[in-house]
């Protein structure tokens, strides 16, 4: 009996040295990787299956968000790879750092996010109507009509949707100074202040009258995540119109969080913003490739709202969250060069004398 208990000791001890050999192996087999992303992609690095599917594949990564366009001039100490949204902060990035690869795994359209009544007020007003899938088109150039116009709510035929009356009909978005989806707002707008024509050189002229779309609004917020969640919590008198990533609307919707009246506009036109993983160490470019090609990333990235490499994807996570969408985008317009939209924002940033960039927007 003695000999049995020494002998079931010894075997503890080895299984449980076996154990620990195990966990340090499987430690030393994972690598680090450090990533500067936009801060509308935090939430999908944040997720449990998406960090335990790279597990499964040998990486641990680890994320800092910041504003896309604030990424072309953050410190790149320690980090693997960069993740911006949108083709201009993509093209900084790559600039300043002599990035010569880079790898698009998912994209993302902008749109208006709102509330029915407000969507109905807009129709009455001819600059918005329902497309016949559950989604609404928004009239870009009749919508900038009424916001240059200084229009109100209780304006518009037919009167306010409750609790807008006192505000003017104007989009709200995040910092053109330091935030993709911004960029992509002025973007259209400047395309259809140039006569439709995608902004090429120095345009003073749209810049200025670009300017009150964006100074009327307030303060821009820090995040792109702010207005968001001030467009879930506080209703359309708060946020009536929201310029945003079709991606926030999907993952928002999945997880139960929309209003009850959520309504999504797809601007005419619209923009598209591509998400670029910018690789600065081999490791960050295995994250960038596993991303675009490993399939259980890309059902992970639809289920947070992007749209993937494969279409069947997106509309298949779409669907399982009873949510409308389009399927096809037939009216987008490109956004500047890098040049050109720098001396764009440029233009409009004179007009913030005084009120300091936030700095880290999404």
């Amino acid at each position: 009996m003695k000999r049995a208990a020494v002998a079931a000791v010894a075997a503890a001890v080895l299984l449980g040295a076996a154990a620990v050999l195990w966990n340090v192996h499987a430690r030393a087999s994972v690598t680090e990787v450090t990533g500067l992303v936009g801060s509308e992609k935090e939430g999908f690095f944040a997720d449990e299956a998406v960090r335990d599917r790279f597990a499964e594949l040998g990486y641990r990564v680890q994320v800092r968000g910041r504003g896309s366009r604030a990424i072309t001039t953050a410190d790149t100490g320690g980090v693997d790879f960069a993740f911006p949204s949108g083709a201009p902060a993509a093209e900084a990035f790559r600039t300043r750092h002599g990035v010569d690869r880079e790898h698009r795994p998912f994209f993302s359209p902008m749109v208006v996010l709102s509330h029915r009544p407000v969507a109905e007020a807009l129709q009455r007003a001819e600059a918005a109507a329902p497309a016949g899938d559950g989604t609404w088109t928004l009239d870009m150039a009749a919508y900038l009509d009424l916001a240059e116009d200084g229009t109100r709510w209780r304006d518009l035929p037919g009167g306010a949707p409750e609790g807008t009356g006192r505000n003017t009909v104007l989009i709200r978005t995040t910092d053109p100074r330091t935030s993709n989806s911004a960029a992509m707002y002025l973007a259209v707008v400047g395309y259809l202040l140039n006569g439709e024509e995608v902004v090429s050189g120095p345009a003073p002229g749209v810049a200025e009258r670009a300017v009150p779309l964006f100074l009327d609004q307030g303060g821009p917020p820090d995040t792109s995540r702010q207005p968001f969640d001030s467009y879930i919590a506080l209703g359309p008198g708060h946020t009536p119109l929201l310029w945003a990533y079709e991606s926030q609307y999907v993952a928002a919707g999945a997880a139960g969080e929309l209003p009850e009246e959520a309504a999504v506009l797809y601007p005419a036109p619209t923009a598209v913003s591509a998400h670029t993983v910018l690789p600065l160490t081999g490791a960050g470019d295995e994250v960038g490739r596993l991303l675009t090609e490993d399939p259980e990333l890309q059902r992970l990235a639809a289920e947070h709202g992007f749209r993937t490499t494969d279409p069947g994807v997106f509309a298949d996570a779409a669907a399982a969250a009873g949510l409308p969408v389009r399927t096809r985008l037939d009216d987008t317009v490109n956004a500047p060069g890098h040049a050109a939209m720098e001396g764009l924002i440029r233009e409009v940033e004179r007009h913030y004398a005084g009120k300091p960039a936030a700095g880290t927007a999404g």
